[in-house]
């Protein structure tokens, strides 16, 4: 133990000298989180918040089933009914000629004449089914006639995807099927009201029987919906940790190349506890590095305008989470300051691997808008399983058994980096590289 801490004591005294060094693992981190949240505000707010479509809407019945329509689409939040264009009212040319030019993605005109056509079809309708029953009026089934069927005109961009497109077609009919219904009903209550005068119809005509609750599963009783501070914390503080491996790779090809490994190798003291010194100090590094972005995104961030951190329940999810992150990327800059010869080539692959690492796990851009083939690919980074355990703790308020898979995939990856770096040392000697 006492070999173990004199390795730690001359690893921190090399650390504290690097004033540079210092200043990348916790000073860069900082202004980078604060810089990425702001930049990314507004564009995030945008994303977690439903999305509004401009929609325009030519309503040439000016009668209840144009309303009904109207008052669907104004309802569901989801579009941005637009009736006028330059202080003019839209007519069917106008809207079908704003989309034709890009200007809008939809356009919907109901004709003139709609709700009157379907009114007529539903008393045509009910009489035939009275009828049926002896109880039609021959005198009204002869002067009711069959109208074509009420056409609504919908324009579409060419480049609207065809989901989006079902999805206007789907609240369209939605209505227009409520509506429809409510008359039938009306129609039927009317008819059998003039026929048998004892009838009372009841006081609600149409109810719907079925209807959808929306739930977003989450281990916390109120879903926390994800914004930029929430995603570039944790992000920027995992790559933060794993971006050590610039300064650790140095410290072992500086100790290689100096001879001073060979030295320190001479002593009773061996290269696997040599490494663990280094480990020792670099989890210390990490989970300051931690404390720092954590202070940041609850006290800094708010002073600019941007939301506060909103931490997990569990203390001891996070901080499992955070130590074996910190193993990892421990454990991978030994690996590369073991392999690498040179000081350039440890540097440059160490930060190229480690962007792209970063850039596969959802660090800068989240899974969930990622095409489907990089979603998974990025299942191979541990930078991904990192920022999922957090968003388990952050934003779904889970515990020690929700990131457990996420903790073995990061423990894993640390024992096999340490197997690879004893290995490779056993066969090519650090010394004579």
């Amino acid at each position: 133990m006492k070999t173990y801490l004199s390795v730690c004591r001359k690893e921190m005294l090399l650390l504290v000298r690097d004033k540079a060094g210092l200043a990348m693992l916790f000073i860069m981190p900082v202004v980078l989180v604060v810089i990425s949240s702001l930049m990314q505000e507004s564009g995030w707010g945008e994303l977690s918040k439903d999305p509004t479509v401009p929609l325009l809407f030519v309503n040439n019945d000016h009668d209840t089933l144009g309303t009904q329509i109207l008052n669907g689409f104004m309802q569901s939040g989801s579009f941005e009914v637009i009736d006028s264009l330059d202080g003019k009212p839209l007519s069917d040319s106008s809207a079908r000629e704003a989309v034709r030019k890009g200007a809008y993605t939809i356009a919907v005109v109901i004709p003139k004449g709609a709700t009157s056509t379907l009114l007529a079809n539903v008393r045509l309708a009910v009489a035939k089914t009275l009828a049926g029953f002896g109880m039609g009026d021959a005198a009204l089934l002869q002067s009711l006639t069959l109208r074509d069927s009420v056409n609504v005109t919908i324009y579409f961009d060419p480049a609207v995807k065809r989901t989006f497109k079902n999805a206007v077609v789907g609240s369209v009919r939605e209505n227009y099927y409520k509506f429809q219904g409510e008359w039938v009903f009306r129609s039927f209550n009317r008819e059998m009201a003039r026929q048998m005068p004892l009838y009372q119809p009841p006081k609600e005509f149409f109810s719907e029987a079925l209807r959808f609750r929306e739930e977003y599963p989450s281990y916390r009783e109120v879903e926390v919906i994800p914004n930029s501070t929430q995603h570039n914390v944790p992000a920027w503080t995992i790559f933060a940790m794993f971006f050590i491996v610039i300064p650790l790779t140095q410290s072992l090809i500086q100790e290689r190349e100096g001879g001073s490994l060979f030295r320190l190798l001479t002593m009773p003291v061996s290269y696997m506890t040599l490494l663990m010194g280094k480990v020792g100090v670099y989890l210390v590094v990490c989970l300051i590095q931690t404390v720092a972005m954590l202070a940041a995104g609850i006290w800094l961030l708010p002073l600019v305008g941007l939301p506060k951190l909103v931490l997990g329940n569990d203390l001891a999810a996070m901080l499992a989470m955070t130590l074996v992150v910190a193993m990892a990327a421990v454990g991978y800059g030994m690996m590369i300051g073991t392999i690498s010869r040179t000081h350039q080539q440890a540097a440059a692959f160490g930060s190229i691997s480690i962007i792209i690492l970063a850039a596969m796990g959802g660090l800068w851009v989240p899974i969930y808008l990622m095409p489907s083939f990089m979603r998974s690919v990025s299942a191979i980074s541990p930078l991904n399983w990192a920022i999922k355990g957090y968003y388990d703790i952050f934003l779904r308020g889970g515990g020690l058994a929700q990131i457990a898979p996420q903790v073995i995939k990061l423990l894993l990856f640390f024992i096999s980096s340490v197997a690879v770096t004893a290995i490779y040392h056993s066969v090519k000697k650090p010394m004579n590289n």
